[in-house]
């Protein structure tokens, strides 16, 4: 009997043990047909038009002369106002080196209003003579095609009594989009820009400031297009294509500070991917080539190159461990440093190690060929008289991300960056040939430079849909070859915002920034400051709001660029129309 229920039982167990199998068998099957059947498809009623009441955040760093968001200076379309046709990994690698924000922290998502049902449009005029617009629309044409457009203006008189400091943007830019099958479809886009800014006034021998009318007017046109066939919504080919030209133009009471500095380049990349054997494993194949050219206005040329190719593997490992690696090489010619070949490894490792908390890890190399738009847009005082170095930047990172509330995440890690090439600013002091003035300029300087950044943040979702906050803050070592502190980057910094919606219709953001000690380019220390500004939208009716900013409301004194003064207090009004 004894061996009689021995048998009985282990056939149970064997026969329970093949069902398990087959169970799994199936549900394997059942997920890799579902991901071998989704599609990407873009439907009308899925395409969101977002953020277009969203706090659009005066820069906390500063009150620019030619915008409220000091890096770009030139007003871009917020990725979130297009229909979802954003591959989050192609604008990461396209983004370019920026060796000042911190590495990847909570998503900003503030709170929202109603959406209109084609565009909108937003007016208002602050002091300092500061008028801005906003406008986007969208329509749909026909089954399967969509159109958008943006513009936008900001312009201001000026703030600085010593000389002129008046400034104006303007960037118009049409998206077109096309879904030919249901596996293919076409993105068109077309971009053009125009502006201008002052130059701070020299300084004469007796260090008298000197108000020569120096000023910079820039133009340019950027466009492109991308055809991508998804087989799957995780395998195809992706081609894309795109081109820009650019001129600036200073002009001046002197002759040495005059000239013309122009600018092109082209950059086309190509992507094949598959599905691999197991849930969650992708094959990819990547290939990069761009080119370009400079003319700085004293008349020197320089043409580059850049082209690489890299493989990719990705994986989701027992449900706990996503594994994302690329290993590649690129070559990069910048008519200035001999041929370099470098390797692009790009390694991402997030491990879960339960509910709640995870770690990741990261080994990043990439090449990038700084432009004069990027560089003015950085720093507007570029005296356009110099050639650009390619940078290659190896990273390593080291994060917690953890949620241990429902709305509310940490994260805190640590980074390295050494670069080679580090772009950064001197200020000119030379003697101006036949006049006894300082030119006080700034020119771009190329060297080795490492960086050490230990940084935290929360973000915290108090009451959904009435109260948002989040804060960062980091600490950094920033230093160039021979252990030189980099100019115009602090050590310390931090920042908060909060977003609070008291009524249905009444929105309220207030946010702050504190900015340590730094030091310009001769040594000389720069002093800390913090920066507070707030905002507030009301809803009057359906399809008609009104909008206030307060910038810096402590009106504090403070210089990004030495010989700069930022502005004081600045209050804006005006009116959103949805339509």
């Amino acid at each position: 009997m004894i061996r009689l229920i021995s048998y009985l039982f282990a056939a149970l167990s064997l026969i329970l043990i093949s069902l398990s199998g087959v169970e799994n068998v199936h549900a394997q099957e059942a997920q890799t047909g579902g991901q071998r059947s989704l599609l990407p498809e873009i439907d009308p009623q899925d395409i969101e038009i977002r953020s277009q009441f969203q706090a659009r955040f005066p820069g906390l760093r500063r009150q620019p002369i030619l915008g409220f968001n000091p890096r770009p200076r030139v007003y871009q379309i917020d990725p979130n106002r297009r229909p979802f046709i954003e591959d989050e990994e192609t604008v990461m690698a396209n983004l370019p080196i920026g060796v000042l924000e911190r590495p990847e922290a909570p998503v900003f998502n503030p709170l929202g209003y109603a959406e209109p049902k084609n565009g909108f449009a937003r007016f208002g005029l602050g002091s300092f003579l500061t008028p801005e617009a906003d406008v986007y629309a969208m329509s749909r044409l026909g089954t399967n095609h969509w159109v958008s457009g943006n513009f936008n203006y900001v312009s201001t008189d000026g703030h600085i009594d010593e000389f002129r400091s008046s400034a104006r943007d303007v960037s118009m830019d049409l998206i077109a989009i096309s879904s030919l099958s249901d596996k293919v479809k076409l993105k068109a886009t077309l971009e053009a820009l125009s502006g201008f800014n002052y130059f701070p006034g020299l300084i004469s021998e007796l260090g008298v400031p000197v108000v020569q009318n120096s000023r910079v007017e820039n133009s340019g046109i950027n466009g492109g297009a991308s055809l991508t066939y998804a087989r799957t919504s995780l395998s195809g080919m992706a081609l894309s294509i795109n081109g820009y030209s650019g001129s600036m133009n200073m002009t001046s009471d002197l002759v040495p500070l005059t000239g013309e500095a122009t600018e092109w380049g082209v950059n086309a990349n190509a992507e094949y991917s598959r599905l691999g054997e197991h849930v969650q494993e992708v094959h990819r194949l990547r290939v990069r080539a761009d080119a370009g050219g400079i003319n700085e206005r004293l008349g020197a040329t320089q043409n580059w190159v850049i082209a690489g190719a890299s493989a990719h593997y990705e994986r989701l490992f027992n449900y706990q461990t996503d594994v994302k690696a690329s290993a590649g090489i690129t070559v990069a010619d910048d008519g200035i440093n001999d041929l370099s070949v470098y390797l692009t490894p790009d390694v991402t490792l997030r491990h879960t190690l339960f509910r709640g908390l995870d770690l990741r890890g990261r080994l990043l190399g990439r090449v990038d060929q700084p432009t004069l738009a990027g560089v003015h847009d950085e720093n507007p005082f570029f005296d356009l008289a110099s050639l650009l170095q390619h940078q290659y930047e190896m990273r390593l990172q080291a994060e917690v991300l953890a949620e241990p509330l429902k709305g509310t995440k940490f994260s805190g890690g640590l980074s390295y960056q050494n670069i080679r090439h580090y772009l950064y600013y001197t200020r000119n002091e030379n003697s101006i040939a036949g006049t006894d003035f300082t030119e006080q300029y700034y020119s771009p300087a190329f060297r080795r430079a490492n960086i050490i950044k230990l940084y935290g943040s929360l973000t915290q979702d108090l009451k959904p849909g009435i109260v948002w906050l989040t804060g960062e803050a980091h600490w950094q070592r920033p230093r160039l070859s021979g252990n030189e502190k980099i100019p115009f980057i602090e050590s310390l910094g931090a920042q908060a915002t909060v977003s609070i919606r008291p009524a249905g219709q009444i929105l309220i953001e207030g946010w702050a920034e504190f900015a340590g000690d730094r030091e310009d380019s001769a040594g000389n220390d720069l002093s800390s400051f913090f920066i507070v500004g707030s905002r507030f939208e009301i809803s009057v009716t359906e399809k008609l709001g009104v909008y206030g900013k307060l910038l810096n409301l402590l009106s504090e004194e403070y210089e990004l660029w030495r010989g700069y003064p930022e502005r004081g207090f600045q209050g804006f009004a005006g009116i959103t129309y949805l339509f």
